[in-house]
């Protein structure tokens, strides 16, 4: 059984990095080209907003399903982590079949789930619920079975070279489907969704010939156990309230306003949530990797490793974080206006307000793998219930207020108050005010000359307010720059970070030369 993860977390890293320069290839093109009609875009961001529950159809099953995987993976147990991912499987098979039949009943009715309604929005609508009925779900549960196999070894990098490639494709595709006045929004999402179904059966090759793995064993596994559900039943059930928790406060956005606002303020907010998914995206690459040593740690009852990874993953991750959500929100303005035009300047201060908001990451998440890991149901079913209570109470106290921004800022609100709970949780191992007072006067300077610096680089060089291709690129090269810079002179000024670095290079490049 291999030891040492190092090799592992630095091919992730890379191979997340590309990924990270797809979805940024992904905005850059291919929202655009979905937002250059707002009525037909407002339409497609509320159906796919439905696609969240298939995200969670596991209820819950599937994380605590791939927690005992992973350590009975970490003891050399074949046997017992085909056995807990068979069950897992059938828990998601059961839920997404309800959901397929809504979806495909919505494809006749659309207009029973979005107001307004021309004849095109109604065609467009209905045959995007029936492809999300019918082709999602199978590309689904492949896609969640050769993730769940290769994330529990530390080797999802496996997966993300050919979705790097299928990802490629799916943004070319746009220059296609999108040209000469044509809109084929419909044939658009069909092909991609395909096209990532593909790469998944790809993948499932790859995992059958590198890690010899026995699908037709996995297969006969499938199916509801009393032993397996008996194992995973109460972490399941925290992380179903925590999952329905989640889905209020962070992915109901647009289903709610698509209801009560209509599509034109859908699409307004799509943009700030649209971004705010990619920077999602960008934290996740970051954290990701360690969920599952988490969970080999538990597995192999090294709780002074789990507590040097707390504190690593908080110390270093803090100022990155920080400096990152700072010179994001400076640019917003210009981003919107290069990314989609000055038609969509209303959605400038929600893309502010939700970046703020993922300031609270560089806890909350690693946090959360701590949690599930150590089975601390107490803090999961906190968060489960007083963040999206937060969320709501926002909701009714910010929209009266504040208009569609107010959404916004209750779920920035949200965000606030699970890091709040986080640091009550961890403390044991860890406390994150600590890594607060170790920055606080280094970052405050640093930020202070970003807010003074930022602006005047924006209007010196950045002034236009015109859609651009060019002028975005350029923006967010621009945004790289100043935050590596700025991360370059934090870690000039500080041993423990110039020690770290060095550290890693060494590793680095003793793995180069294996």
């Amino acid at each position: 059984m291999q030891r040492s993860y190092t090799k592992n977390y630095i091919h992730i890293y890379v191979w997340r990095a590309i990924s990270i320069v797809t979805g940024f290839l992904s905005m850059l093109i291919v929202v655009p080209h979905l937002s250059s009609n707002a009525e037909l875009f407002g339409i497609y961001s509320f159906c796919i907003a439905f696609t969240l529950y298939i995200t969670y159809a596991d209820i819950g099953f599937l994380s605590a399903g791939q927690k005992y995987a992973a350590e009975a993976y970490a003891k050399n147990d074949r046997v017992a982590e085909m056995k807990m991912l068979g069950f897992t499987g059938a828990i998601l098979l059961l839920m997404i079949l309800p959901f397929s039949l809504v979806m495909i009943y919505f494809s006749f009715f659309p207009d029973l789930v979005i107001n307004d309604l021309s004849v095109e929005g109604g065609n467009i609508a209905g045959n995007l619920f029936l492809i999300i009925g019918l082709v999602l779900p199978i590309q689904v549960i492949l896609q969640r079975l050769v993730q769940s196999i290769l994330i529990i070894r530390i080797k999802d990098f496996v997966s993300m070279r050919i979705d790097v490639v299928f990802n490629l494709l799916n943004i070319a595709s746009v220059l296609y489907f999108f040209r000469d006045g044509r809109y084929l929004v419909v044939q658009y999402y069909l092909f991609a969704t395909l096209s990532t179904l593909i790469g998944s059966l790809i993948i499932l090759f790859l995992i059958r010939k590198q890690e010899n793995y026995d699908f037709f064993a996995l297969i006969k596994e499938i199916r509801l156990s009393k032993t397996e559900y008996n194992i995973t039943k109460k972490l399941a059930y925290g992380s179903l309230m925590l999952t329905v928790g989640w889905v209020i406060y962070y992915e109901l956005d647009l289903i709610i306003i698509g209801k009560w606002m209509g599509s034109a303020n859908v699409a307004i907010y799509a943009i700030g949530f649209t971004f705010l998914n990619f920077i999602r995206t960008l934290w996740n690459a970051v954290f990701s990797p360690f969920s599952q040593r988490f969970n080999h740690l538990v597995g192999t009852g090294s709780w002074d490793g789990m507590a040097s990874l707390m504190k690593s993953l908080i110390n270093y991750t803090f100022p990155l974080v920080v400096i990152t959500t700072l010179v994001l929100a400076l640019i917003s303005e210009q981003l919107v206006y290069f990314w989609v035009g000055a038609v969509y300047s209303p959605s400038i201060v929600i893309l502010q307000v939700l970046i703020i908001g993922t300031l609270f990451g560089f806890v909350s998440r690693p946090a959360s793998y701590y949690f599930s890991a150590n089975t601390k149901y107490r803090f999961i079913y906190l968060q489960a219930i007083i963040t999206p209570l937060v969320f709501v109470i926002g909701l009714l106290g910010f929209v009266p207020i504040f208009g569609l921004p107010g959404v916004a800022i209750a779920k920035s609100s949200a965000m606030l108050v699970s890091f709040f709970i986080s640091i009550m949780g961890i403390k044991e191992v860890y406390n994150p005010i600590l890594t607060l007072r170790k920055w606080g006067i280094q970052l405050l300077t640093l930020c202070a000359a970003l807010c003074f610096l930022v602006p005047r680089i924006i209007d010196r060089f950045f002034s236009s307010t015109e859609s651009s291709t060019v002028n975005l690129v350029s923006l967010i090269g621009t945004a790289i720059v100043i935050i590596l810079v700025s991360c370059l002179l934090l870690c000039a000024t500080t041993e423990e970070l110039r020690n770290a670095m060095k550290v890693g290079y060494q590793k680095m490049l003793a793995l180069i030369r294996r």
